[in-house]
């Protein structure tokens, strides 16, 4: 739990790719809300092969049968990233999220085994640490996604959730870019300082957009109520 909660890299590949979920397309642009069932389908599916995509490469590579070079999988985790951000600005590969979520899974996935190989541990030793490492993962995981986006499927009904999306799709990109550069070409990324910062303040920050989330859709039927 404390490897995914540090891993801020891999938690922000799946809330930007998670951002525009709850949207429909139109006009090969995002649209509007698409409905609670549309919502919570797509999140549902995101979220799931994505788990499949890296509990299938963390047990691969753990035991050896799949390796890259670590500079290689640290670089593909970026570009997920970068990936993801575009499409939150614009849709790319639209109900095809689910996909990408597994293909890219997959790369996430042996940057997890990396951890468990350091060990050296033996056979009995390396199936009792698959199980609780994956399963601690898990639990982060789906407590950052619980703590996140029932705010986002509820500023999503709102017409100003295009600054919402737009804003942390500019932030993924930013940050994307900044670890390419740092991963693949050893320049110095400022923004890993920044980051972590916003890491350290993740609840304020959940706290924030829960208190958001929460007022425009009350205002919002307080002046529908009026009207």
């Amino acid at each position: 739990m404390r490897h995914i909660k540090d891993g801020t890299d891999h938690l922000l590949f799946l809330l930007v790719l998670l951002l525009p979920a709850p949207l429909l397309v139109a006009a090969k642009r995002w649209g509007g809300y698409g409905g609670l069932r549309h919502a919570s389908t797509g999140l549902a599916k995101i979220v799931t092969a994505f788990t499949v995509g890296h509990s299938c490469t963390l047990i691969l590579g753990s035991i050896g049968w799949v390796r890259l070079p670590t500079q290689a999988v640290e670089v593909a985790i970026a570009v997920s990233i970068l990936v993801s951000a575009v499409h939150a600005f614009r849709p790319i590969f639209p109900g095809r999220e689910p996909l990408v979520a597994a293909g890219f899974g997959l790369v996430h996935g042996l940057a997890f085994a990396s951890t468990l190989t350091e060990f050296q541990l033996d056979a009995w030793q390396l199936a009792s640490a698959l199980l609780a490492f994956n399963l601690g993962i898990e639990c982060m995981q789906l407590a950052v996604v619980l703590a996140s986006v029932p705010w986002l499927v509820l500023l999503s009904r709102m017409p100003g959730y295009a600054v919402v999306r737009n804003g942390g799709a500019l932030f993924a990109s930013a940050a994307a870019l900044g670890w390419i550069g740092e991963r693949a070409l050893g320049w110095p990324n400022p923004l890993t300082s920044i980051v972590t910062a916003l890491a350290e303040h993740a609840i304020w920050w959940l706290t924030v957009l829960a208190i958001v989330a929460v007022g425009t859709t009350v205002w919002r039927r307080f002046r529908s109520a009026v009207g």
